[in-house]
């Protein structure tokens, strides 16, 4: 299971409500493979993408580390992901999975009307 949805502010809709999205932790980032996180047993994580230059971000099973999905985030931008929670995310700096990246932050969220 994975769906994004693009945030260019702090507030969302659902079925035609505004919602406001809740931080549940502290944002972290999660570099490479090896340091993949499932953040805090998320289900939704605000991907925060704090740099100057595009990052790549991929999500993992928990049990296996097969990789299941991948997608761009461009710089200076938010993105929401919904992933089971045992499942892990990272971010890299190519499509690959390859390249050290910490200007992608990962935040475990919640909503509220």
């Amino acid at each position: 299971m994975l769906s994004l949805h693009y945030q260019s502010g702090w507030k969302t809709k659902h079925n035609n409500k505004k919602m406001k999205i809740e931080p549940l932790t502290v944002a972290a980032t999660a570099s490479l493979t090896a340091a993949a996180s499932n953040v805090s047993d998320a289900q939704q994580v605000l991907v925060q993408n704090i740099g100057t230059a595009a990052a790549y971000v991929h999500i993992e099973t928990g049990t296996t580390g097969t990789r299941y999905a991948s997608f761009y985030v461009p710089s200076k931008s938010n993105i929401i992901v919904r992933k089971n929670s045992a499942d892990e995310i990272f971010a890299s700096t190519a499509a690959a999975g390859t390249g050290a990246n910490t200007n992608v932050l990962f935040t475990k969220v919640g909503f509220y009307g």
